[in-house]
């Protein structure tokens, strides 16, 4: 599954200031991530949030990937991914330990 394919299907929203970070409209936040997926090829990863109200799920995409807030009241906040953006938003929630900095470009690799 590819972020393109998520952004097809839904009515997404830029996040202002931001390139490559889109952010599902209000009316959907009752969706939960596997009707959003509708797909069980994919692995949703869950961690702990700092707001203690809310899990974080994770869902890595072929070009980026999907990081949605569970609040209490079962509803959900989902943010669409670029690529880097992912990897970006990934360390700031202290979900990965390095910098996005620290990743391989992959565009240079030809083979």
């Amino acid at each position: 599954m590819k972020v393109e394919d998520l952004l097809k299907r839904f009515e997404w929203e830029q996040i202002p200031n931001t390139n490559g970070r889109f952010t599902l409209r209000q009316k959907e936040t009752l969706l939960s991530v596997e009707s959003l997926l509708d797909s069980d090829k994919v692995e949703i990863k869950q961690y702990p949030s700092a707001h203690p109200q809310e899990i974080i799920h994770v869902v890595e995409l072929e070009d980026g990937g999907l990081i949605s807030y569970e609040r209490k009241d079962a509803t959900y906040i989902h943010t669409l991914n670029s690529q880097n953006m992912f990897k970006k938003k990934q360390w700031e929630l202290g979900i990965i330990k390095f910098s996005p900095r620290q990743i391989p470009d992959d565009s240079h690799d030809s083979l």
